[in-house]
């Protein structure tokens, strides 16, 4: 018989899994915050259980783990960035990012791989395989949770800005979000919580229909179809004109402001027609445009354009079109900082 994985179950499943077994209601709870805020590795650490119930667990349940293949840390920014292996053999990225403020803000993998193939990441260029299920989705917060506690710091802030468009993965990714947010477990606010997505259109509205308070950053990268369509190719199915309609519907009914991603590349998207286009698609909104110099990747071609250029588009939005601008640098550009740099570097040996 498989075992059950307790970090797949929300509360109200791990709850009628126990009373199915016989045990008292309020163990959900217990065990719940075992998995949740204390990080039990085994069944035989939740000790306010009698040795009868341990027993049951141990039978038909296992508490996941993930093993840790690599470990970098950037001399430049102390970011830190992880490679997972899961239990089928696949691995992930996760990438620890410093703040001088105190924060600490975890970018967190949704699939192993990705099938939206943006042209100008290395997650893409390796193909899709799965998404991830809820418990590998905690464990990457769990396990680098685990290794700030001993250093006397915690997680602030969680991103889905890993391997994977997280909203291709909505139900993992829900289930997931209310699993971390819960007051009985890690309790990370949603409203610090950033899902970043290139525009899956249905699963916003999905958001929207269920009022998930969590912010959005959009990976916009290009304000033109036609070019939008060449690194995004999700563009096709979601152009920019739906992609503002379910945006507008967004921020009326959160009043949040909106983050759009829009990484420079050079002879690409760096003219003052391409800041033009992504000045009027910003101003529909109350925003935020985050420009990051293109993190070169191997074998994609696409280079960052030269400090100048990146000046000058920056000045042109800032000044002339008045857009809510910042210039942002990636960080770990030293320890294979780009999303799945790590894991393709890793699988080329």
């Amino acid at each position: 018989m498989e075992k059950l994985n307790l970090l797949d179950l929300s509360k109200k499943e791990l709850t009628e899994f126990l009373v199915a077994e016989g045990m008292k209601k309020f163990y959900g709870k217990e065990v719940f915050v075992w998995l949740h805020k204390k990080f039990a590795r085994n069944i035989q650490e939740m000790t306010n259980l009698s040795l009868q119930n341990r027993e049951i667990l141990e039978e038909k349940t296992y508490i996941p783990y993930l093993n840790l293949l690599k470990h970098q840390v950037s001399k430049i920014d102390k970011t830190e960035k992880f490679l997972f292996q899961l239990e089928d053999g696949n691995t992930i990225e996760t990438v620890l990012l410093r703040h001088r403020d105190q924060r600490n803000t975890l970018c967190i993998s949704s699939q192993v791989g990705c099938p939206v193939k943006c042209s100008f990441c290395a997650t893409g260029q390796d193909g899709f395989v799965r998404n991830l299920r809820v418990s590998e989705i905690l464990n990457q917060v769990y396990t680098v949770e685990r290794r700030l506690n001993k250093r006397g710091e915690k997680l602030t802030n969680l991103v889905f800005m890993g391997m994977g468009e997280p909203l291709i993965n909505i139900e993992a990714l829900l289930k997931a979000l209310e699993i971390l947010s819960s007051e009985e477990g890690i309790c990370i606010s949603k409203r610090r919580i950033t899902i970043s997505t290139s525009g899956i259109v249905p699963a916003i509205e999905r958001i929207l229909m269920e009022k998930v308070p969590v912010e959005l950053a959009v990976s916009l990268h290009s304000a033109i179809n036609e070019k939008r369509d060449q690194i995004i190719p999700i563009n096709k199915a979601y152009p920019l004109e739906d992609l503002a309609a379910v945006l507008g519907e967004y921020q009326r009914q959160t009043k949040r402001r909106l983050t759009f991603e829009y990484i420079l590349i050079k002879d690409f998207n760096v003219s003052e027609g391409d800041a033009n286009a992504l000045a009027d698609f910003a101003h529909q909104f109350d925003h935020v445009v985050n420009l990051i110099p293109c993190n070169p990747v191997a074998d994609t071609g696409l280079e960052r354009p030269s400090e100048k250029k990146i000046e000058r588009f920056y000045d042109y939005l800032k000044n002339v079109r008045k857009v809510n601008v910042s210039l942002r640098q990636e960080k770990g550009t030293d320890i294979d900082g780009a999303c799945g740099q790590l894991r393709q570097n890793q699988r080329k040996k």
